[in-house]
């Protein structure tokens, strides 16, 4: 069990924006691989939903909630980065030479004004997609630990569960792919606009589409 007082420390924004200045111009085999790859294409679609839905609709349109889903496409997006600032996080404390850190998706920052200012949200998924391609070097399966509330009571504390690096890139961009999913329906529903085709389809379900088109 992970306690309130094992909490480490959260790296700030501007501290990740720090790290990706720093990362090489040289093309690794870090950032080539699939996971982080996923990970940046996934940093980039939450800003490409952020540019589409306020071209069409506006900053109104991104803050407004869906009455059907109950929460906005600002309020996916805020979920779905913060979980993705949580492994940055992971990342950067691997660079700085701490041992197994953990990422704490339930005990994540949760700022609000990701949910209505969009400019904030562009910058923030930029900040955290940089951060992780600046951890050139890192062994993909370093050991993290994953937290996660499995009970309501908050005498139980957050369960952390052994992982590595390349694992939880890789169920950051999946778990984004569900909210992109939601977004979708937000915007066909509620703010009567299309996002791009395939959108918040899983790779999974887009190569089961495409073996079924061949045959």
């Amino acid at each position: 069990m992970v306690g309130a007082s094992a909490r480490r420390r959260v790296v700030s924004l501007a501290m990740l924006r720090a790290v990706s200045c720093h990362r090489s111009a040289s093309t690794s085999g870090w950032a080539q691989s699939q996971e982080v790859r996923a990970f940046a294409r996934s940093m980039d679609e939450h800003g490409a939903i952020v540019e589409a839905v306020v071209a069409a609709r506006g900053a109104e349109g991104y803050a407004s909630p869906c009455p059907v889903v109950g929460a906005s496409v600002g309020a996916h997006l805020r979920h779905s980065l913060e979980h993705a600032r949580c492994c940055a996080d992971a990342v950067a404390a691997l660079r700085a030479g701490e041992a197994a850190p953990v990422a704490r998706y339930d005990a994540r920052e949760r700022d609000e004004a990701l949910e209505t200012d969009p400019a904030r949200a562009v910058a923030y998924g930029a900040a955290v997609r940089d951060a992780v391609l600046a951890g050139a070097g890192l062994d993909l399966d370093a050991a993290v630990r994953a937290a996660f509330a499995l009970s309501a009571d908050a005498a139980d504390g957050d369960v952390a569960l052994p992982s590595t690096v390349r694992r939880e890139l890789a169920f950051v961009a999946h778990h984004a792919t569900h909210h992109f999913a939601m977004i979708n329906l937000i915007a066909k529903g509620h703010l009567a606009m299309d996002l791009r085709e395939g959108l918040g389809r899983a790779p999974a379900t887009r190569r089961d589409d495409a073996a079924k088109h061949k045959r």
